[in-house]
C-alpha cells in the first residue's frame, strides 16, 4: 500500500538536495591540465595562473595550480573545483622554489643561539615578465570542455 506524501515534505526534500554540497553549482565551463616546460625540460614547483584578459573583454574567475615533479598542472577555481573560465587568458608563472637567502625562524619555536649563515639567494628559473599579468607573453584561448595545454617559458 502506497503512502501519501505531503507537498511540504517533497518541497523540503528538494530544497535539502539543492543545498547539498556540490549540488546546484553548474559544472565548470572548461577543465584544463597541462605541462610547464623551459627549453624542453619540465618545471616543478611553479604557480601557474590563468587570468581572464580584460583587454579582450573577458571576465571570470582566476584559475590556478602548482606544477608537480613532472611539471604537470590541473587548474582549479578559487572554490577549489577543477576548472577554468572560457575565453582569452593571460598566463602568469611564478617560480616557487626561489629563496630570499634569509634563514627562516618559526615564530620563536626554534631556539637559536647563533643564527645560521644565510644561504645565497636563488634566482627565479623563469623570466620576470612571466610573473606579471601586464607583461606576460603567454596568452591562451580556452574553449568549453577538457583541454591539455603545453606551456613553454623562457629563462
Amino acid at each position: 500500500m502506497c503512502q501519501r506524501i505531503s507537498t511540504g515534505r517533497v518541497l523540503g526534500l528538494l530544497i535539502g538536495l539543492a543545498m547539498w554540497p556540490g549540488c546546484g553549482q553548474p559544472p565548470p565551463p572548461a577543465t584544463v591540465e597541462g605541462t610547464l616546460r623551459m627549453a624542453g625540460k619540465t618545471l616543478d614547483n611553479c604557480l601557474v595562473q590563468f587570468l581572464p584578459n580584460p583587454a579582450a573583454g573577458q571576465t571570470g574567475a582566476t584559475a590556478s595550480a602548482v606544477t608537480d615533479g613532472a611539471g604537470h598542472f590541473e587548474l582549479r577555481l578559487p572554490d577549489q573545483r577543477v576548472g577554468a573560465s572560457v575565453g582569452r587568458q593571460c598566463v602568469v608563472v611564478q617560480d616557487l622554489s626561489v629563496s630570499t637567502g634569509r634563514p627562516r625562524i618559526d615564530n620563536g619555536t626554534i631556539d637559536m643561539e647563533q643564527p645560521p649563515k644565510p644561504t645565497p639567494p636563488r634566482r627565479s628559473r623563469v623570466a620576470a615578465s612571466y610573473a606579471s599579468a601586464a607583461l606576460t607573453p603567454l596568452q591562451v584561448e580556452l574553449r568549453p570542455g577538457h583541454q591539455v595545454i603545453e606551456l613553454e617559458v623562457l629563462p
